[in-house]
């Protein structure tokens, strides 16, 4: 999925009933972030362990106007740049390879990486590492080079803060069947330096007024860069499972709805919100636009 120097306001998702819906199952989200309540997170990091790649992972994908074009083979990747963190708006919903994000597991989404991959994660303003699993694709905003789950990024101390300076070594399948990656130290040269490049794609999606047509909402927000995180995690998953179509910002009153397709008739768009409910694991419907 950023906003993120602010992602310790927290409120609570609430259920909200679109116009014309035919299910009251579309969220409503005023902030991303911890926890209500605080809860214990595991400090032991993920265990690496060989794993095929999700083969649709491998495809190049756009999003927000970019196109990404990820790695397709077991090499060593190395970034420093700015990561972020994502957690109670996306727990429970869908991954891009299909899998449910779980905020208190050690994961992470990557741009690039194949999925899944396994990598070691440095907050270079503190020493401290975890090892993640790379199981979802994100960052899409304000060029963060990676989103971590709440447990990571809880364990590398920057949750309050909502970003840090990081570095981001990708453990290659050799590493992890021979066990060389347990004596990977930060200082280890493994990889090419990656550098972050600007991002040269649009930044934001455009945002529309309300109009004729049907679609499908996923969900609405009172910010409109939630709503962007959430649309470029929605436009991701759904590309990465053969789903080609649309993804918008609608701003109505107060708030912004993110809205897949456009100018279905109503029958069309009660049969995508199906197909698209059970792609993200999140609850939509068929709302007029």
């Amino acid at each position: 999925m950023h906003f993120l120097t602010q992602f310790a306001a927290i409120a609570a998702a609430l259920m909200l009933a679109g116009c014309g819906s035919v299910d009251n199952s579309g969220k409503y989200y005023q902030n991303d972030g911890p926890p209500t309540i605080a809860v214990s997170t595991s400090s032991a990091g993920a265990t690496p362990k060989v794993e095929s790649f999700y083969k649709a992972s491998l495809r190049p994908y756009t999003v927000m106007g970019k196109r990404y074009t990820p790695v397709t083979s077991d090499v060593s990747m190395k970034q420093t740049g700015i990561g972020s963190w994502y957690g109670k708006q996306f727990h429970g919903n869908k991954t891009s390879i299909g899998e449910t994000y779980d905020m208190y597991a050690m994961t992470a989404a990557h741009t690039t990486m194949p999925l899944p991959s396994y990598a070691r994660v440095t907050n270079l303003d503190n020493g401290k590492s975890v090892i993640v699993r790379v199981n979802d694709r994100g960052p899409f905003l304000h060029n963060r080079i990676i989103d971590l789950s709440y447990a990571a990024a809880n364990e590398l101390g920057y949750v309050n803060k909502g970003t840090a300076r990081v570095e981001v070594v990708r453990l290659t399948n050799a590493e992890i069947a021979s066990g060389a990656w347990r004596s990977y130290t930060q200082t280890s040269s493994a990889g090419a330096s990656t550098p972050t490049t600007p991002d040269t794609g649009s930044s934001a999606y455009p945002v529309t007024a309300p109009a004729s047509g049907w679609g499908v909402q996923v969900g609405s927000f009172a910010a409109l860069d939630n709503a962007e995180k959430f649309g470029a995690h929605t436009e991701a998953v759904l590309s990465s499972r053969g789903y080609s179509t649309v993804v918008r910002i609608v701003r109505d009153g107060s708030l912004y709805r993110v809205i897949v397709g456009r100018n279905f008739s109503h029958e069309r768009a009660s049969r995508e919100a199906q197909t698209v409910k059970s792609m993200l694991g999140v609850g939509a419907f068929a709302i007029q636009h």
